[in-house]
């Protein structure tokens, strides 16, 4: 307010009308610029004409720099306050392959579409990473499969899928309705790579029942597991959202495995403090997203499964 008053006066020329432009009396302004002085150790203005003031070559430079440091003051308040209305910011979202390629592109496009001015950071990689980096501040909210442990962070059931068996129309086993872990055992099966848990899953579930689980392939995307079963590689086990495009162009056959209905559980994680007002935003557009329509329930979960679901475990607003 020194500097505020102290550019006033170098611009009204009075202490009445830098008064009136500071909305303090002339005795409250002439004090605070006497204060100024005695705290910079020199005089800032020229007072030998009772009616006006001019500036000391001090009150010139400290003027100049008063009104840099005020703008930069409006420019941070305008900046937290676009942050405050969605106008601007970054929100850093992490996710599972599965939830990152198949489902986070159809919610960004609607989060951009309503809030353009704040910038979008995705990762994508196995969900014990993204956990991780959620907990250490490094992503805002994350999509991923299987509720998180840790206190400080807080989940949201979103939707449910499983696993299933994916082979080319030419595949011996692509006339089957419905296959079983031992016939899986003969064949070459393309899966992601050890460190993830769609893996982990897998290999239990061959291990639970007995089978040999003949690795012929492993790879870090889902995208590859399609492609090369598609051209005859081997027998890929992918989660069901991930080939409704494929399945329906007949690119590709997709077989439910016996063993492996158990249900997978996607969640959105969040932390449970310290939400940014974007954050919230994604989450309410992900709820809309999820209600509207079955084309991101891998299972067939009813909007107001979903909905519910959602409402329960909504965290609440900061105050």
């Amino acid at each position: 307010m020194q500097l505020q008053m102290l550019v006033a006066v170098a611009e009204e020329g009075t202490l009445q009308r830098a008064a009136a432009r500071v909305y303090r009396t002339a005795p409250a302004v002439s004090i605070a610029i006497s204060k100024l002085e005695h705290e910079v150790g020199t005089l800032l203005l020229d007072r030998t004409h009772r009616q006006t003031f001019r500036l000391t070559a001090a009150g010139g430079v400290l003027a100049d720099y008063a009104r840099s440091l005020i703008a930069l003051r409006d420019e941070a308040l305008a900046a937290v306050e676009g942050i405050r209305n969605i106008e601007r910011g970054q929100l850093c979202i992490g996710a599972n392959q599965s939830m990152g390629e198949y489902l986070l592109p159809q919610l960004t496009q609607c989060f951009q579409q309503r809030y353009p001015g704040v910038k979008l950071k995705v990762v994508i990689g196995y969900s014990d990473a993204v956990l991780l980096a959620l907990k250490h501040w490094e992503l805002d909210i994350a999509l991923v499969a299987g509720q998180p442990q840790d206190k400080d962070l807080r989940g949201h059931l979103l939707m449910r899928d499983r696993l299933v068996a994916i082979m080319s129309p030419r595949h011996r086993l692509a006339g089957r309705q419905m296959l079983r872990v031992q016939d899986l055992s003969a064949e070459p099966v393309i899966v992601l790579t050890a460190t993830s848990e769609l893996r982990e899953r897998v290999a239990s579930t061959f291990q639970r029942c007995h089978a040999a689980l003949n690795v012929q392939v492993e790879t870090g995307t889902l995208e590859s597991i399609k492609k090369m079963a598609a051209r005859d590689l081997g027998v890929g086990i992918v989660p069901r959202m991930c080939v409704h495009g494929e399945e329906a162009s007949g690119e590709l056959m997709v077989k439910t495995v016996e063993e492996l209905r158990e249900e997978r559980m996607l969640w959105m994680v969040c932390r449970r403090t310290a939400l940014s007002p974007a954050c919230y935003a994604f989450m309410k557009i992900i709820k809309a997203e999820l209600k509207s329509g079955p084309k991101v329930d891998a299972q067939g979960i009813t909007s107001a499964k979903v909905s519910r679901s959602l409402r329960k475990s909504r965290p609440r607003p900061l105050r």
